[in-house]
């Protein structure tokens, strides 16, 4: 596979490729623009030919042709594999990229689906557009303000009364009737009379407005239906096919996409026509779900473009019940930060503890997202000795609060600033629980307010921002008419009983002891309480002893044991063969992830399968702290299974037995490869900055400069942490 991916890159310049889509200016040996993956007036973003790569100094991303291809298409690795291969004239298949018959088949059956979509909204378009039959349907999107700019735009469509108006068309196109069943587009007529015999398919749509779906490449993949006459029901999409599941498209994202990335913000409405009259009227950033419910799916395709969801569902019983469903996907499906909180002289403080040092409190990715991770803990500790790692989403939640009995598509329509300034001023996620939570209640009532704050109260405990915290309990005690200091001891109650999202880590050195000098039993995550603390001795297994801790545990043992060969040549220059070592070694054993994730990222990795293989590491550890190989392996796509044979023969045959020699190795390899990244990042801003100073351009001198320190303090970090581990 490594060898397909390399002739790929051969013959498709990253220049072009980029070119496409971003105006380039030659810039010494680089070529420079403005980013297509933030908003930013002065280029930052530069592409090196020599090396075939990438790298936006003020977003901080970077990879090659596939990572730019994969994050500016919103592709996945065999998405852009695919992609790349026809662009380079290359057989997948005769390069040795072969799929399974099972495979092939279903990449036929999906292919095959997709041009009959096509052909099927061709006859939908034309009959809204042109049939004497359509005139009711056309007269409906009149009333609802739909333009005829937006009806050529979204392709919108007609299905008209006939029962087999759509299927003679498209059998006369060379389609079977299975195949129209297949796609969705046509059922069976099944006859009582003959034992339930099939007697030929009827159109599965009918006298409906259609509204074609696509996917996020603007394929079409299904539609969806809107009732003009008293059919039931009011709306009505594709059933499950190959190519369509409503849990996992959102309306209008094809064209949503660029706006979502650009603004950073996605606004998710309800219904089809809320998401075309939103677009038109400007709000590009709009999409719809297929259905009212937002599942964990759409969250993960919205994660790669933005972290900030507004949920502009109806106003009424079920569109409050769907944003309450959407805001739990969202909690559940964006990536987790640890928030770090010092416990007051080392102790475990309570609820209203010492705020000292909260004013630069940071968040610490869980997972490879964040550069600095494991130091920037430990440089925040060092004055407190034990701190407490607070879990919280990655992400900005909220909601657009919309008039009582209005859809989104009447707002609009009726008052467009009302709505543009809903959309730029959304409600808190926690402000939205006080509205909804309370809606019902005779806040007048003693009864009224003991429920306000039973429901409220949980809700408060969710955030980990001590400020904002003590900010919404007085603004609880405000509503309710009750002293702050009840209400905080009622939140005591309330987070004992709850599941604990909190982490203790010590990255003193020293033992927990109590009063008596004894070793302190600590809370887990599942709020099971161990005493893991042996005298002299580091319980590797302990979720609460620092990772740094533990390094300094593994080092000491090894100091003290015979010299033994393993591992890869320290001499070897390949940081490719570095690449395997690390990634096999991370297969091999999936509880190494939590060594090395705060110290290297997937821009980190120069070969591109072996960063799509960390990638999925990181995506599988994100929702499983503990995964299997085999949920792992279940991950892999077919095309990057020779590469897991290769990194997996290169782990075998050269790692240590004993697990804390494999940590210490894993760890020493992801330094190892963290710092050769950054010598090339440092190489690089060598030459931009003197560049920058030859054409007197201060402001990019400015910049390169304070991204040189940057890297310098991070080399500086990592050459101190490998003197750590020897």
């Amino acid at each position: 596979m490594s060898s397909i991916i390399e002739t790929i890159k051969a013959k498709v310049d990253i220049a072009d490729e980029v070119g496409m889509v971003v105006a380039l200016a030659k810039s010494g040996k680089s070529l420079k623009g403005l980013c297509p993956f933030h908003n930013e007036r002065s280029p930052s973003f530069y592409v090196f030919k020599d090396t075939q790569s990438w790298h936006c100094f003020g977003c901080n991303e970077g990879g090659d042709i596939f990572t730019f291809v994969q994050k500016q298409q919103n592709l996945d690795f065999h998405e852009a594999l695919t992609y790349l291969a026809e662009k380079a004239d290359i057989s997948l298949e005769e390069m040795g990229g072969e799929r399974t018959e099972e495979e092939r088949e279903i990449g036929a059956t999906k292919e095959r689906l997709r041009k009959l979509n096509e052909d099927a909204l061709l006859w939908f378009h034309q009959m809204l557009l042109r049939s004497r039959e359509g005139s009711e349907a056309r007269a409906y999107v009149q009333s609802r303000g739909i333009t005829s700019d937006s009806v050529v735009a979204f392709s919108l469509g007609y299905a008209g009364e006939q029962w087999e108006g759509l299927t003679r068309y498209l059998q006369g196109q060379g389609y079977s009737e299975q195949e129209l069943v297949t796609a969705g587009l046509a059922r069976w007529r099944e006859s009582e009379d003959l034992g339930g015999e099939r007697r030929g398919a009827y159109d599965y749509f009918r006298n409906r407005l259609i509204f074609p779906i696509r996917d996020i490449r603007g394929r079409v993949i299904g539609f969806g239906g809107r009732a003009l006459g008293e059919n039931k029901p009011k709306y009505l999409n594709t059933p499950q096919t190959v190519l369509f599941d409503k849990g996992s498209i959102l309306y209008g994202m094809d064209m949503a996409k660029d706006a979502i990335k650009q603004i950073g913000q996605v606004v998710i409405v309800e219904g089809y026509v809320d998401a075309v009259i939103a677009q038109q009227y400007g709000t590009k950033q709009t999409v719809a779900c297929c259905g009212s419910a937002i599942t964990e799916k759409h969250i993960q395709q919205l994660k790669k473009l933005t972290k900030q969801v507004t949920l502009a569902l109806d106003p009424d019983a079920a569109g409050t019940a769907a944003t309450e469903q959407g805001i739990k996907e969202a909690l559940k499906g964006f990536d987790k930060t640890y928030v770090p909180v010092p416990l007051a002289g080392g102790n475990n403080a309570g609820f209203a503890g010492s705020r000292k040092g909260q004013q630069s409190q940071q968040g610490f990715q869980k997972g490879p997202n964040n550069q600095s991770n494991q130091k920037n803990v430990e440089r925040y500790a060092k004055t407190q000795g034990i701190i407490r790692l607070e879990e919280q989403v990655d992400a900005e939640i909220n909601v657009l609060q919309l008039p009582a009995g209005e859809d989104p598509d009447e707002v609009i329509r009726r008052d467009y600033s009302t709505w543009l300034y809903a959309v730029t001023h959304p409600i808190a996620l926690i402000d939205y629980y006080f509205i909804v939570k309370t809606t019902d209640l005779n806040m007048q009532e003693p009864s009224g307010k003991t429920e306000a704050a039973r429901r409220l109260l949980p809700v408060i405990g969710m955030i980990s921002d001590r400020i904002k915290r003590d900010a919404y309990i007085r603004k609880l005690a405000g509503l309710v008419k009750v002293e702050e200091r009840a209400l905080y001891e009622e939140l005591q109650r309330v987070l004992r009983g709850q599941k604990s999202n909190i982490i203790t880590a010590d990255f003193s050195g020293r033992s927990r002891q109590d009063a008596q000098g004894h070793p302190q039993e600590q809370v887990s995550k599942q709020g099971q309480s161990e005493t893991k603390h042996r005298k002299g001795e580091i319980d590797d297994e302990d979720p609460f002893v620092s990772q740094p801790q533990k390094d300094r545990s593994v080092a000491n043992k090894l100091s003290n044991e015979k010299n033994v060969s393993f591992g890869l040549d320290r001499r070897e220059k390949s940081t490719l063969k570095w690449e395997d070592y690390l990634i096999g070694l991370l297969l091999q054993n999936s509880s190494l992830y939590q060594y090395v994730c705060g110290i290297i990222t997937e821009g980190d990795f120069a070969g591109t399968d072996t960063r799509e293989l960390y990638h999925i590491l990181n995506s599988t550890y994100q929702r499983d702290s503990s995964p299997s190989n085999q949920s792992i392996e279940q991950s892999v796509p077919s095309a990057l299974v020779p590469t897991v044979t290769r990194v997996l023969e290169s782990a075998r045959a050269l790692s240590p037995q004993d697990v804390d020699a494999l940590a210490k190795e894993a760890v020493q390899c992801a330094i190892r490869l963290k710092k050769t990244r950054l010598l090339q990042l440092n190489t690089e801003l060598k030459f931009l900055l003197q560049e920058a100073a030859a054409t007197g351009d201060k402001t990019a001198e400015r910049q390169f400069l304070q991204q040189f320190v940057e890297i310098q303090r991070q080399l500086h970090t990592l050459t101190s942490a490998t003197k750590l581990q020897g």
